[in-house]
């Protein structure tokens, strides 16, 4: 069965897990999973590999391609991908929540609905001088973020990675037919998380969803069991939950706002919601 990796999970053993933005060499990822890395998926994030030397084997769901860096390879959320690569080859793995992509996409294609939809790709930077002149400025500042534990790292991070992906997204062809497409099934899915993403204030069951999206709930169910190895309600509880533990930690609003401002009523649910998840009262977790 192929497999769902979080690499902030499996690959830094938690370390980030709640983290937006993942930051990884290609060497190492190497390393860990192997230079023959066998086929997998992110659900909910998006993927960019930048390969700076040597040479990539690459199948990006059912395509194949042999490619010298520098090049990149961007991967949208649930796209199946495998790679094999020699020795010498060297680069910059960025890993990525969707929902800070969305709005990248939506500003470069407005009116798009191929925008949301964007396809993976890869793409020889040989002839972008310019780009890859904006990109080598750009990965030492992410480094030096994701490795010291400064004042306001999250939202640098998330400022660094988006500019990144706006310089990559940028020279993506929506219209070329040798991109991958995303699978019907893969884009009903990328649909939900979209909707969730949206609309996880206003505690939308997963009825709510599957009619939305025009499916059963069971066939929502199997679907999201299938992609993300969770249930559609754990997915609406994991976005609130992220919410959550963000403004506990990075703002300075007490618990019943917070609460408010997820779309509860009553704080005293929100606060047995957030225990039953977490393990702890929401002012545990920020005292922590």
């Amino acid at each position: 069965m192929m497999e769902n990796i979080n690499i902030s999970q499996q690959y830094d053993d938690r370390q980030y897990v709640d983290d937006d933005v993942h930051y990884a060499t290609f060497s190492g990822l190497a390393a860990f999973f192997g230079r023959d890395m066998r086929p997998h998926w992110h659900d909910r994030f998006f993927q960019l590999h930048y390969l700076t030397s040597g040479k990539m084997e690459l199948q990006l769901d059912e395509h194949q391609y042999s490619l010298q860096a520098p090049l990149f390879v961007l991967t949208p959320p649930s796209v199946p991908h495998a790679f094999n690569t020699e020795s010498d080859s060297d680069g910059h793995v960025l890993t990525v929540r969707q929902e800070l992509i969305w709005p990248l996409m939506r500003a470069l294609w407005p009116g798009s609905r191929e925008s949301l939809d964007i396809p993976g790709f890869c793409l020889s930077l040989a002839s972008r001088p310019q780009t890859r002149e904006a990109l080598d400025r750009l990965w030492p500042l992410i480094v030096q973020e994701f490795s010291l534990q400064l004042s306001g790292r999250q939202t640098q991070l998330r400022l660094l990675a988006q500019s990144l992906f706006t310089l990559v997204l940028r020279e993506a062809d929506l219209h070329d037919n040798g991109n991958v497409s995303v699978r019907g099934e893969m884009r009903l899915f990328q649909r939900f998380n979209q909707m969730v993403n949206e609309k996880y204030r206003e505690h939308r069951t997963v009825p709510d969803y599957a009619h939305e999206l025009g499916i059963s709930e069971s066939r929502l169910n199997e679907l999201c069991r299938r992609l993300a190895n969770l249930p559609p309600k754990r997915l609406i509880f994991e976005r609130v939950m992220r919410e959550a533990r963000r403004m506990l930690l990075f703002s300075t609003s007490s618990v019943h706002q917070i609460a408010w401002q997820l779309g509860y009523k009553d704080p005293a649910y929100f606060a047995r919601f957030f225990h039953r998840l977490e393990g702890c009262s929401p002012s545990e977790y920020r005292r922590r």
